[in-house]
């Protein structure tokens, strides 16, 4: 179902209230038949021990809980101080909150193998006793098989839901109600409309602050290296901010980390060194741009406004430094690269 439709999926959660270890089949067939309805099945597998800490626990989870389920069979179970086994005790908080209670008893505990059943005839005498309150305050259904009480869950659970309905847990997308999701609404537009007025302070005063800082056709000279036949010269090289952002700004446009940016500026100084010095076979790995010229680069770029710090949101053990174009930077990449028209069509006479 679909918010549209005026309805939608909700999903329940079911505690599972019984002894354990004899019981392991039986709610293995109990929490196949919950998720077959797509309930959240919840219980003793969360608590391991059986203490007062572990109590205050399991109270919490009754009280999240839309729905319980007890199931009895040959054994009382684990006591607490006062004598009380804990599955009662789940049982008794579960009636004093109120929580819509189904409840299955073995058919014939007599039928029970012996390793299930309680020797000690104090526990017997409570299970009997327990066994009786529940008959007197519920009207319970009994199970003989570990296969027969997963059916006989699946069909109560079905009744149950429909005779006392919950409110239950609902995907996120739906949790909100129509006023809620206006509220939000507004909210966004709003958000939206005080980003577009920071942008425009932000531009305004990247503006004013670029007033005497070297940017666009501004020539930018450095010394490069260049290894041919086991020796090294060093020369002068002029490259255009501009041109230095034509390089790195396609990189920069969907974030890049700091080592492809460096390639990038590596590259820049590549060519212009090709053209400083015609006819010379070089190679990419032949040219060395230093460290000094690579970090003028980047504050540079910085001061321009025209690169900042990437934002997407990467693995905790990705410890690499990423950068992005800015909107700034992104508006002067597109006036220096985008393809400018040199034959514009004729307009035609009108006739």
């Amino acid at each position: 179902m679909n918010f549209l439709g005026g309805s939608m999926e909700r999903r329940h959660q079911v505690f599972i209230s019984s002894t354990f270890s004899d019981l392991t089949e039986e709610r293995s067939e109990i929490i196949q038949a919950l998720l077959e309805l797509d309930c959240f099945p919840a219980g003793m597998e969360m608590f391991p021990a059986t203490n007062e800490a572990a109590w205050e626990l399991i109270k919490h989870v009754i009280d999240d809980s839309d729905y319980y389920c007890l199931v009895v069979a040959g054994r009382y179970g684990s006591m607490d101080s006062s004598g009380l086994s804990y599955t009662e005790k789940e049982y008794d908080y579960a009636v004093a909150s109120g929580k819509p209670i189904i409840s299955f008893l073995h058919s014939d505990p007599s039928k029970i193998s012996a390793g299930k059943c309680d020797t000690d005839q104090t526990a017997r005498e409570r299970l009997s006793k327990f066994r009786s309150k529940i008959e007197g305050n519920h009207h319970c259904k009994y199970w003989a098989t570990p296969e027969d009480l997963g059916s006989k869950v699946s069909r109560a659970m079905v009744s149950l839901r429909k005779n006392h309905p919950s409110d239950g847990w609902v995907p996120g997308a739906f949790a909100a109600d129509e006023g809620t999701r206006l509220e939000l609404a507004a909210y966004k537009a709003r958000i939206l409309e005080l980003e577009a007025e920071l942008a425009k302070i932000a531009s305004a005063e990247t503006t004013q602050s670029l007033e005497g800082i070297a940017g666009g056709d501004d020539e930018f000279a450095a010394s490069v290296a260049y290894r041919h036949s086991g020796d090294t010269s060093w020369h002068e090289v002029t490259v255009t901010w501009d041109e230095v952002l034509a390089y790195v700004g396609p990189t920069l446009l969907a974030e890049c980390s700091n080592e492809e940016l460096i390639e990038k500026i590596h590259l820049c100084f590549y060519h212009a060194l090709e053209i400083a010095l015609p006819g010379s076979e070089m190679s990419f790995s032949d040219v060395i741009v230093t460290h000094l010229t690579i970090d003028q680069i980047k504050v540079q770029l910085r001061a321009l406004g025209q690169m900042i710090p990437g934002t997407k949101r990467r693995a905790v053990a990705d410890r690499k430094t990423y950068w992005k174009l800015s909107t700034i930077g992104e508006a002067r990449l597109l006036s220096v690269q985008a393809l400018k028209k040199t034959n514009p069509q004729l307009s035609l006479p009108v006739k």
